[in-house]
């Protein structure tokens, strides 16, 4: 890059009922920004639709960046409005897990966060779509989904990511394979048996899952494509085992999942999550949409979502998408 992209618009978005919204200060990030050259326009949404109209309303104006602070969802419902704009979503980690953040290197410091956005590059990503709605990480299909159903609210912005494991215990025994009728459309479709019961699917745009685990290490979140993961029994045990060793310091890799373009589940009455919210239930069509979405990530090497070097890789020499 020939130094730190030169930006004039954006607006900050807060999502108010974020784990961590509390925490920031709004009217000083907006001195800041203004200090920093930037006109600023500032939405503090109280519903998700308001929240869609803010977004929307970045993009129509074509301010350079929004900021939003908030967690996965507040993303996903953002990246929805921006996709096809100009404008790029800078993500401000204030929710439950942050999965996109980890997943690009976004500091989790508020002022830290606004600074490497600021001096950052932007690259273009592809969109997932799940009858509709948009999803940054991952759709999950199944036993995940109906977790992320059942976690209460207030457990989770208590718990955070734990809340999660919390409700998988009570619900473990209730849940049951299904046969989900899937059928892929993309390079691996003639490998997949769409009619074998599973646990759940996983149809991932990026790859970390929960911010922990790789169930799809080989993801790319601008080839695309969506990885797609099986679980079964013995799945949920390797992907257990890959969290552990990923907090023991030790790398985790595993076989490359399936890749498909589009998938139709046409099994009815299955939960679905998209990036970690309760999202419906099938019959669904999930999909995705390439380079729909403009992403402001820190400088330097791409991250491995977007094909640069995993840790302790040399870096390769990249462009920017712009």
């Amino acid at each position: 890059m020939d130094g730190a992209p030169a930006y004039a618009t954006a607006t900050l978005l807060l999502n108010p009922y974020a784990r961590r919204a509390g925490r920031f200060d709004v009217t000083g990030a907006l001195h800041y920004l203004r200090r920093r050259g930037l006109c600023v326009r500032l939405a503090v949404p109280t519903t998700i639709e308001a929240m869609r109209r803010a977004a929307r309303r970045a993009a129509e104006e074509g301010d350079d960046l929004l900021f939003v602070v908030g967690g996965d969802g507040s993303l996903r419902v953002a990246a929805g409005e921006l996709a096809g704009s100009k404008t790029a979503l800078a993500a401000v980690p204030a929710g439950t897990a942050d999965v996109w953040c980890r997943e690009v290197g976004i500091p989790r410091r508020f002022r830290t966060a606004i600074d490497a956005h600021l001096a950052g590059q932007v690259v273009a990503m592809d969109l997932g779509r799940a009858n509709g709605e948009p999803f940054l990480l991952m759709a999950g299909v199944g036993w995940d989904a109906e977790v992320a159903r059942s976690v209460d609210p207030v457990t989770k912005r208590l718990l955070g990511p734990a809340a999660y494991v919390l409700y998988g215990f009570i619900d473990a025994p209730r849940l049951r394979l299904r046969s989900m009728g899937c059928t892929l459309a993309g390079p691996d479709a003639d490998g997949f048996d769409g009619a074998r019961p599973r646990a759940a699917l996983v149809f991932s745009n990026t790859r970390l899952y929960g911010g922990v685990v790789e169930l799809t290490p080989a993801a790319r979140a601008d080839d695309g494509l969506l990885d797609v993961w099986s679980l079964t029994p013995i799945g949920a045990l390797r992907a257990a085992w890959a969290g552990i060793r990923r907090f023991l310091g030790r790398p985790c890799s595993g076989p490359p999942g399936l890749r498909a373009e589009r998938a139709r589940l046409e099994a009815p009455g299955i939960p679905i999550q998209l990036d970690g919210d309760p999202a419906g239930e099938t019959p669904a069509t999930i999909w995705v949409e390439p380079h729909a979405l403009r992403v402001s990530i820190p400088a330097g090497p791409l991250p491995p979502v977007f094909g640069g070097p995993a840790a302790g890789e040399a870096a390769s020499p990249y462009t920017p998408n712009r």
